[in-house]
């Protein structure tokens, strides 16, 4: 009986501690619940609590500049101002950035629009000169090598903000006084009388102040010299009978000029024929330039052009994007030819003069060509040179005063260079044309 009391005491006791024990663990499952594994969407709440990316680029600034500017006669870096114009934006182009490299011609221009065309004007002073170069450019392109020489600088370019502006000589000949303004060089007294003398022409008295005044030279402040008393004859000329002539003729030796066709006037001026090739390119002004023809005939630039605007491509027959790039300047040869767009390509071909015609007139009986081909004559082309061909192929575009407005980008053509070389040439030819 005993025991049987003492096994429901003990079967009683384990009971009520397997209660609390069971209720702590649900309390405890309650206060640190199990974390969700699975891939749950967070709330917009917390989205907006994340923390962002301050360091991230900013929307459309991602488009970076940057390189060095050099002197192009020597290598050597200079300091320059750096105009910065953006082509494709009408609101942006009202808006001209003008930045400043640093004494070792490294500079840096963010924040632009990647993939959009912009003009950059880089100038600077060097010994009291203006020397300058204008390039094309499209961001992001981290590694500019930009060579400045005078040769390159029009009456257009703008001056740096640091280049002083000369002094006209003739207002700066005199000394500066303390405040830095100039004195003149001379100076003149207000017209003054002088002492009277009397009516001796002595010797002056000595109180009497020996400096002239040179506004009194007419008032007779020095003494006249008395002409000669006795008349000197002057011999008459002899005699000339009628008819005949008054000087001796000589006869003329000279040989005649030879006429320039074309030319009014007296002037007559010798016939000097354009050396080929050749090229007069200074700065962003084209003046002339002079090649042959495939048939062997010379083509002038200042004699031979006809269309208003001009379109310069460099290529050669074994570039594989100059081939594709032919079939663009067809249907723009054809579009825009009686418009006034006149498409010269310029094949710069190696070889003999007959390899060269052979490439050449291979490319243009495969694929059509209605333009006119000349051939650069060689790696030493004067205009391949002034042009700064660097890469095939290389589309500019000039109007009819000469002046370069278009390059194509140095990462070559694409749909957006080809419609921004389209628009450029219809907003020129075509939408002038139909303005009433």
């Amino acid at each position: 009986m005993r025991t049987v009391v003492g096994v429901a005491v003990v079967v009683v006791c384990l009971g009520l501690t397997g209660c609390s024990l069971f209720g702590k663990r649900q309390a405890a499952r309650k206060d640190h619940p199990k974390p969700f594994l699975g891939s749950e969407t967070p709330a917009k709440a917390e989205i907006a609590a994340m923390p962002g990316d301050n360091n991230g680029p900013l929307p459309g600034a991602n488009g970076l500049l940057a390189g060095r500017v050099v002197v192009e006669a020597t290598e050597q870096p200079i300091k320059a101002s750096i105009l910065i114009k953006n082509l494709d934006r009408e609101e942006a182009k009202r808006a001209d950035l003008d930045v400043s490299t640093d004494d070792s011609g490294y500079f840096t221009i963010p924040m632009l629009k990647a993939g959009e065309s912009y003009l950059l004007i880089v100038r600077a002073n060097e010994n009291g000169e203006l020397i300058s170069r204008t390039l094309y450019v499209k961001p992001p392109n981290p590694t500019l090598l930009i060579k400045l020489d005078k040769r390159y600088t029009t009456a257009s370019t703008p001056p740096p903000p640091d280049m002083p502006q000369l002094r006209d000589k003739k207002a700066t000949a005199g000394k500066e006084d303390s405040q830095g303004h100039n004195k003149p060089a001379v100076s003149i007294d207000p017209p003054a009388p002088l002492p009277d003398q009397g009516p001796s022409q002595g010797a002056r008295p000595s109180d009497t102040p020996t400096r002239v005044n040179p506004a009194n030279i007419a008032d007779g402040g020095f003494r006249r010299i008395p002409q000669p008393s006795v008349p000197v004859e002057i011999p008459s000329p002899p005699p000339v009978a009628p008819g005949s002539p008054q000087w001796e003729s000589l006869p003329d030796q000279r040989q005649p000029a030879r006429p320039v066709p074309g030319a009014s006037g007296s002037v007559r001026m010798p016939n000097i024929p354009t050396p080929v090739p050749s090229c007069g390119l200074y700065g962003n002004r084209l003046d002339n330039f002079a090649l042959y023809d495939l048939d062997g005939n010379v083509w002038e630039y200042k004699h031979d052009r006809r269309g208003r605007l001009m379109l310069l491509d460099f290529w050669h027959h074994n570039c594989h994007y100059c081939l594709l790039e032919i079939h663009h300047l067809v249907e723009l040869q054809r579009d825009y030819g009686p418009y006034g767009l006149e498409i010269v390509s310029i094949a710069c071909e190696t070889g003999t003069v007959e390899e060269q015609r052979s490439y050449v007139r291979s490319v243009r009986g495969r694929y059509g060509i209605n333009y006119l081909t000349l051939l650069s004559g060689g790696q030493s082309c004067p205009v391949v040179a002034q042009f700064q061909v660097t890469q095939y192929p290389l589309l500019v575009l000039i109007d009819q005063d000469g002046t370069i407005i278009w390059r194509s980008p140095h990462n070559g053509m694409d749909e957006h260079a080809h419609y921004a070389l389209r628009k450029m040439i219809n907003d020129r030819l075509v939408t002038r044309q139909t303005q009433p």
